[in-house]
């Protein structure tokens, strides 16, 4: 993804926000354009994760919704283990932003129980996301726990500078919701 199209997080909603919309229109069309000329599952992968986020970024959450689950059948198919649950994770994430806490709910607990197999990287991935999908149902103990392990591993990793603060900026919102709701 180009240095533009990084998201900062909205400190609130914690929704990801970008700052130029035609960009990220161009952006979604290339991607497009990347999963049909993709030469290996990899790369189709990787094209199709950065697709279903802006989709859902810019609320085209029907679209989100049939790349998250072609990601994820491809990646049952044709993947490995992680490629396999990165493509869960995100299609846990499109279903907590249509409102299917049900599913996302159910997901989560069966990504979180085996995302440490697949080392930190993808483990503060998938606590990061479930982090966020409890902090739409307003279960603020459990997103800030959620968010301060990701944020843990990210720091102790020193990943990427753009994860660790979503991290930050998540823990710090789902501490402002504890306390004014305590």
């Amino acid at each position: 993804m180009t240095e533009e199209l990084i998201p900062a997080v909205d400190p609130d909603s914690l929704e990801d926000v970008y700052p130029d919309p035609e960009l990220v229109r161009t952006t979604i069309d290339a991607l497009r354009n990347e999963v049909l000329a993709a030469e290996d599952v990899i790369d189709e992968l990787r094209a199709r994760g950065e697709l279903v986020g802006l989709l859902r970024a810019t609320g085209e959450l029907d679209a989100a919704l049939v790349e998250a689950e072609r990601a994820t059948d491809r990646a049952d198919i044709a993947g490995n283990g992680a490629q396999q649950h990165t493509a869960r994770a995100r299609l846990a994430r499109v279903h907590q932003a249509r409102g299917d806490f049900a599913q996302a709910n159910l997901t989560y607990t069966e990504l979180l129980a085996e995302a440490e197999r697949f080392g930190p990287v993808i483990e503060a991935f998938t606590l990061q996301y479930a982090g966020l999908n409890d902090f739409a149902q307003g279960h603020w103990a459990d997103a800030a726990a959620h968010f301060a392990k990701a944020a843990a591993i990210r720091d102790e990793l020193e990943l990427d500078e753009a994860e660790r603060a979503a991290s930050r900026v998540a823990l710090a919102a789902a501490r402002r919701r504890l306390e004014e709701n305590a």
